[in-house]
């Protein structure tokens, strides 16, 4: 495994126990062109896999804070964000399915991001370029044409579910499926609006530096805040009516309970998370848009969009028209629905629902 890139683990990481048992580290074989017309010269995906491999190859795509480590490994280690999900017996079944899981370029959790050292042994701060979701899909090509030569199905929620959308408008030849769970086609100004208050109290802060914070305490004051505007944008009124009601914190009283929880949200993410890969991901994911000339390619290819009923952040008419618009086009595609009161993050919290949706999504399109 790659010395540089598990070296001096950061905070965040450290207190995740990474690098966990079953973690790969993948090299880019080449330099990588980006959208924004810079080149990173050398970069790296960290990676993990799952089940048999002859086993049907399925790649999993992470939302904004993801990473790799959707489950745990049978050599032990911790559980991971989507084990209701994946793992024997689960929807997708790693006794049956050869699965696949990186952390994005750009990403926190071990692969070439802001917080990567160069060859020099700085972090790259403030001088790491912008990214686009297709630029993190090409980077995710390189890595899995190495790991399987032929056709992958893709699963991916909310910024996953779009990063699927760009990795098969790219290399349509080599895609079998996707899944996007609560995803758009484009980011659009109610979501890009929660995201910039984020990013704003990131730069406001005065630990933020440029960027250049590596080695001090960092802008943990504005990461958390943006994480308590993210975890509005992620949850229903209903949600917190039946979490929180005008419930007031023990032992005081003195502090609404949904106050208390925003607030912990917020400490929770600056102990696991970069505020510099919040920038980068959250600036790429507002600037995704499938236009034409992405979606022409989809034709003939299966497509499963699952909404969330109760999403306020990519609301179901949204996905309703996302839908409507991709069939209307000619796009082979499904719209189903994830039920409950949980918002956007229903794709996380309900996932016995959401595993026997990828296991119906995994059992049609492997059978046609």
């Amino acid at each position: 495994m790659d010395s540089l890139v598990l070296q001096r683990p950061w905070p965040w990481q450290s207190a995740q126990g990474f690098p966990w048992n079953g973690l790969q580290i993948f090299s880019g074989p080449e330099p990588l062109h980006l959208d924004s017309g810079e080149t990173l010269p050398a970069w790296h995906l960290a990676y993990e896999e799952w089940g048999p491999v002859d086993g049907q190859p399925v790649v999993i795509f992470h939302a904004l804070t993801g990473d790799s480590h959707v489950a745990e490994h049978p050599t032990g280690g911790p559980a991971g964000w989507w084990s209701g999900v994946v793992g024997p017996g689960r929807g997708l079944d790693t006794e049956r399915w050869h699965v696949l899981s990186f952390n994005v370029l750009g990403g926190a959790m071990g692969s070439t991001g802001p917080s990567s050292r160069d060859e020099e042994g700085n972090p790259w701060g403030s001088r790491f370029p912008r990214l686009s979701l297709f630029d993190m899909a090409r980077a995710a090509h390189a890595l899995v044409h190495r790991w399987h030569a032929g056709p992958v199905h893709l699963v991916g929620g909310s910024m996953g579910g779009m990063l699927a959308f760009a990795y098969a408008a790219l290399y349509r030849a080599e895609v079998q499926s996707v899944m996007a769970i609560g995803a758009p086609l484009q980011h659009n100004p109610w979501a890009i609006a929660y995201h910039q208050v984020g990013r704003q109290a990131i730069h406001n802060d005065p630990a933020f530096l440029g960027g250049n914070y590596y080695g001090g305490p960092g802008p943990r004051s504005g990461l958390a805040i943006a994480r308590m505007a993210d975890m509005i944008s992620y949850q229903h009124p209903d949600s917190m009516n039946l979490k929180f009601g005008r419930g007031l914190q023990e032992p005081d009283q003195k502090e609404f309970q949904i106050a208390s929880y925003l607030r912990y949200q917020g400490e929770k993410l600056v102990r696991r998370f970069d505020a510099n890969t919040y920038l980068v991901l959250t600036e790429a994911m507002d600037s995704f848009a499938m236009e034409p000339r992405h979606i022409e390619p989809l034709r003939g290819l299966p497509i499963w969009m699952l909404g969330i009923e109760s999403d306020l952040l990519y609301m179901p008419e949204e996905i309703q028209r996302a839908h409507a618009s991709l069939q209307a086009t000619g796009i082979e595609v499904r719209l189903e629905w994830l039920k409950g009161p949980w918002g956007h993050d229903t794709f996380l919290v309900e996932q016995d629902q959401t595993s026997e949706w990828v296991r119906e999504f995994l059992n049609t399109v492997s059978e046609t």
